[in-house]
């Protein structure tokens, strides 16, 4: 019997060490770049024209892609971080798009907004987490996030810039999520307007058809 307990026992605390990394990092040891080929029997098949997830030539590249989501996902579970989400711009969103308009006006450029109501990012930081950025790199709670999406920097598609970009601390409220593309330069997401809120999840993007 001693032996039924300790077993399980030690294995709960392998499996929290693989999560949380150490004292000075965060590590997603459930995510992998690549993208799977899933059935789409029951769920939602969506054709995504964004280059803002792109990394390169792996499978892991959105673009042109049919996607499979998963619209009852978040029902029952928890969002985690590294799961990519297709959701509901907020009226921030729309914000942005129009202080950016009036910036270009200034500029004496003009172009013409295409609003995208619906996008997709990765989830980076949970509700209750602060997260900034430093020099391309992501920090959560003040703890290096150890992660192929970690480092904007090493995004193979990744541009000069990043490796300058900064991002001051921003706390999670509840109910939200910290959520950016993988390929940040060329996304729209929570560094515009900040958090977002879990109702605006549509679903978890499951892979592509099989």
């Amino acid at each position: 019997m001693r032996k039924f307990y300790i077993l399980p026992l030690l294995l709960l605390i392998a499996v929290g060490c693989s999560d949380s990394g150490n004292e000075t990092s965060i590590t997603d040891p459930h995510r992998n770049a690549e993208l799977e080929a899933v059935s789409q029997e029951d769920l939602v098949v969506i054709k995504y024209e964004s280059d803002n997830m792109e990394r390169g030539d792996n499978p892991y590249n959105y673009l042109g892609r049919d996607l499979v989501i998963d619209p009852d996902f978040y029902i029952n579970q928890e969002v985690r971080r590294g799961e990519v989400v297709y959701y509901e711009r907020p009226e921030e969103y729309y914000n942005f798009l129009e202080e950016r308009q009036a910036y270009f006006e200034k500029q004496g450029e003009i172009i013409e907004p295409q609003p995208l109501p619906e996008s997709l990012a990765r989830v980076v930081a949970l509700p209750g987490e602060s997260i900034e950025i430093q020099e391309g790199q992501i920090y959560i709670d003040g703890r290096i996030l150890d992660t192929f999406y970690g480092d904007i920097t090493l995004n193979p598609m990744s541009h000069e810039s990043n490796q300058e970009f900064n991002m001051e601390a921003v706390t999670v409220p509840d109910n939200h999520v910290f959520v950016l593309g993988d390929l940040v330069w060329r996304s729209i997401d929570s560094k515009q307007y900040g958090p977002l809120s879990q109702e605006n999840l549509i679903g978890k993007v499951k892979g592509y058809p099989r």
